[in-house]
């Protein structure tokens, strides 16, 4: 009877430990995955911002201000009266928008950069290799990949930057362009964002801990109210033997 009672308690005991570390292990699982969903829909909402802003300023600046003489170029700071290209004025957005020092950043990437950025403009790493690849066979989707990127851990996100009727005529009789034949539609470059991650992961471990000591009250609180009623029942039943 006693050897019964103590592989009661025991099974007891190990139901609430179990019990509280699988709560743990899953509030860690939902902060984890709770993290990575915001990281990419506000990534996927500033992409949208970048090429809306881009194919605004195609539309409504450039188109308007090509047809009354104005001069479109990437050097337009050593030439009086012109401005930026399309591509070149993502560039600079990208590039004041990551000033703000929260680590974010941008970049527009493409197997056929013109020759002023051909240093820095076509893919880097692996990947940025593979998403022009997947992005070239699946231009409405998104790549990306949560890991360590310039020491801290970041979202790299990359959508494709796919070749617009107003920019066609330009990039298919520009005298330095590295290609003449696209087409609308055609996959032009990748727009990649990079995102840090690791304040969010910082913050969500610090409440994790807090989540952990909280847990680790209950249990002990709960193993003493367990071993307060079992020691009642104890006393209650040796009472009525009497």
């Amino acid at each position: 009877m006693n050897i019964f009672k103590n592989r009661t308690l025991l099974l007891l005991v190990i139901s609430i430990v179990v019990g509280l570390v699988g709560i743990f292990w899953y509030i860690s699982r939902l902060q984890s995955t709770l993290i990575e969903t915001m990281a990419l829909q506000g990534t996927s909402l500033y992409c949208d911002m970048l090429q809306e802003v881009r194919s605004s300023y195609t539309s409504e600046v450039v188109v308007r201000s090509q047809a009354r003489g104005v001069e479109v170029t990437h050097d337009y700071l050593t030439k009086e009266g012109a401005i930026p290209l399309p591509a070149t004025f993502s560039m600079l957005l990208g590039k004041r928008v990551g000033e703000r020092g929260d680590g974010s950043s941008t970049r527009l990437y493409s197997e056929f950069p013109f020759p002023w950025r051909k240093a820095e403009g076509g893919p880097k790493d692996d990947f940025e290799r593979e998403a022009l690849q997947y992005l070239k066979q699946n231009p409405t989707k998104a790549y990306y990949r949560i890991g360590t990127f310039q020491g801290r851990e970041s979202l790299r996100y990359a959508r494709a930057d796919v070749m617009r009727f107003a920019c066609i005529k330009c990039h298919n009789t520009h005298p330095s362009s590295p290609k003449t034949d696209w087409k609308v539609g055609d996959v032009r470059g990748i727009l990649e964002v990079v995102r840090p991650l690791d304040v969010a992961f910082i913050q969500s471990k610090a409440n994790l801990r807090e989540t952990a000591a909280l847990l680790g009250v209950i249990g002990i609180s709960g193993l003493l109210l367990l071993g307060f009623t079992i020691s009642k029942l104890k006393n209650n039943s040796e009472t009525l033997k009497k």
